[in-house]
């Protein structure tokens, strides 16, 4: 089987990877320009959001679930820690495992940043129609699920 012709002449619009770059940063600059999201980062909201619907977690299942490397979760951990919203422990069960819960104070942080991380989604999306939306949304995932699997 032959490979098609590769063509280096096109259009830079239509390469995917390119695409999710630039709406990352557009997404960044939102999350960060935004007051309402009680002082995190995106990925410190998306662990802390994780925990608030799946906890206790060790550090291994939730860098997992987050799709963040281990020194980064360490980080982001140690990070929200000293703010007193997350908590580390042992895993009794298993003294190798630091198990990673979200605290009262968390899950207020976390409750009252949902509704601004909402707002930022919706404000990303703003001109893309629902329907569209969830086929985005679709693709992304089937993206994100055969990377992930593979990576395994």
């Amino acid at each position: 089987m032959t490979k098609p012709r590769f063509d280096s002449n096109f259009d830079l619009d239509t390469m995917v990877g390119y695409l999710i770059r630039v709406s990352q940063q557009v997404h960044y600059s939102l999350w960060n320009s935004a007051n309402c999201v009680g002082g995190l980062t995106s990925p410190q909201f998306g662990v802390l959001h994780i925990l608030a619907h799946e906890h206790p977690l060790d550090q291994t299942a939730l860098g997992e679930r987050a799709s963040l490397d281990r020194t980064t979760l360490a980080e982001i951990v140690t990070r929200l820690s000293k703010r007193g919203l997350v908590a580390r422990t042992r895993d009794t069960g298993d003294g190798r495992r630091n198990l990673v819960t979200i605290t009262d104070a968390g899950r207020e942080v976390h409750d009252a940043a949902a509704g601004g991380a909402y707002e930022i989604n919706e404000r990303f999306l703003f001109a893309v129609p629902p329907e569209d939306r969830e086929v985005l949304v679709r693709v992304l995932n089937q993206i994100f699920a055969t990377h992930r699997v593979a990576r395994i």
